[in-house]
């Protein structure tokens, strides 16, 4: 799933309505050969030319391509219609951040962000961004609880350690800065800011130099797909208790091919830090390869009572059940996908499928042709529009 402001901008070109697809289908397809070639305005009148003013889609098609165009605040007020027809949706206030940022006062992304977290409150980006808007305004009581909270779903992150670190260093905590810029050296040994951080409160990592040097290391060889020869470094230096250690073992394991030790690490890492979303997501792939379906399963659904809003999550939930033939399990899922990113075309894909196994095919056209919209000649969604419920084709084949 796509669910960073990096690939919200590649999800603002999106829907139909069914009394004149093949008009939007063509407008937008145009539109984005346009956009292609920078020629925003133009790109902006062929999706006027649809006199199509209520629909969510034509409304943060438009809200994008201002934004490119420069024109900050006709984008806001585009995105701003977006999130009157979605509310609920977290998508058109991801967009709604493009331009805000660009104004000289954050109030307006601040308060965006904001809605954003009302919705969805683990929204890693948005509480990632939040944070360090307030710690470039010095408002560093503030930023704090969003790194924190960040740092307890995904305890090896790099972006939210560092921030966190800094934060503790300027609020006076120095002892868990000290900790923070040390995990930071772990992912990264040779980081210049957790270096400067250490040195700032005149501390340096000789505590953790043997743990710092394993990770360096192990990051060398496995930049050379030497995954056995990282593990062994991290071995000679292993410590059960340590939460980076075991993670990084277990992904490590995992592009080794050593699925029962990944699985073993990722368990420890699991007992650590019970609350962490990352060794949960990380868990996955070695019981993904060894075909193991319900631990699978019961990985994403650990995620989901964590953050009951993370769409890669429900995304891949949705997959399981819908290989299982469990459509209406699978349809809740995507339809989760679905409400909080309109546009994302994984989910509108599988909403089209699911709906069609379910023999909602005039549902099931809609989303087939939103998908479309983003990618014209999207071979699965071209397809689904041929194609029947599984049911009415089993009916006629007597199986």
């Amino acid at each position: 799933m796509k669910t960073s402001l990096t690939v919200i901008a590649a999800l603002c070109f999106s829907s139909v309505m069914l009394s004149q697809t093949d008009k939007t289908v063509m407008a937008f397809t145009k539109s984005i050969e346009q956009e292609k070639k920078a020629e925003y305005l133009p790109a902006i009148e062929t999706i006027k030319s649809l006199n199509d003013s209520l629909s969510y889609e034509t409304n943060i098609r438009l809200a994008w391509l201002h934004y490119k165009a420069g024109l900050t605040k006709k984008s806001m007020d585009y995105y701003q219609k977006a999130i009157d027809k979605a509310p609920n949706a977290i998508e058109p206030r991801y967009g709604f951040g493009f331009p805000a940022y660009l104004l000289p006062d954050h109030a307006a992304l601040i308060e965006q962000d904001k809605k954003i977290l009302e919705i969805d409150p683990n929204n890693k980006v948005i509480n990632g961004n939040l944070g360090s808007l307030y710690f470039y305004k010095k408002e560093y009581d503030k930023a704090l609880p969003y790194f924190r909270k960040m740092v307890s779903l995904y305890p090896f992150d790099y972006d939210n350690n560092l921030n966190l670190a800094w934060t503790y260093l300027y609020l006076g905590k120095t002892a868990e800065a000290e900790t923070c810029f040390n995990v930071v050296l772990l992912y990264a040994p040779k980081d210049k800011s957790a270096a400067d951080g250490l040195t700032a409160i005149k501390k340096s990592a000789t505590a953790n130099e043997k743990t710092i040097a394993a990770f360096a290391k192990s990051y060398e060889l496995s930049d050379k797909s030497d995954y056995k020869g990282a593990i062994n470094v991290l071995k000679e230096a292993y410590d059960k208790t340590s939460y980076a250690m075991n993670l990084r073992l277990g992904w490590l394991s995992y592009l080794a091919g050593m699925q029962l030790e990944s699985s073993a690490y990722y368990k420890t890492a699991m007992e650590l830090m019970p609350n962490a979303v990352e060794p949960k997501l990380g868990a996955v792939y070695p019981a993904s390869v060894l075909g193991n379906k319900t631990d699978v399963k019961a990985h994403y659904e650990s995620v989901l009572k964590l953050d009951p809003h993370n769409t890669y999550a429900h995304y891949n939930l949705g997959l399981l059940d819908y290989a299982k033939k469990d459509y209406q399990a699978a349809l809740v899922h995507f339809q989760k996908v679905v409400a909080l990113y309109p546009c994302d075309t994984d989910g509108l894909l599988m909403m089209g499928w699911t709906s069609l196994q379910l023999a909602r095919t005039s549902e099931s056209r809609e989303f087939f042709n939103k998908v479309l919209c983003f990618y014209p000649n999207n071979e699965s969604a071209l397809l689904g529009l041929k194609s029947k419920p599984e049911s009415e084709t089993k009916n006629k084949t007597g199986f």
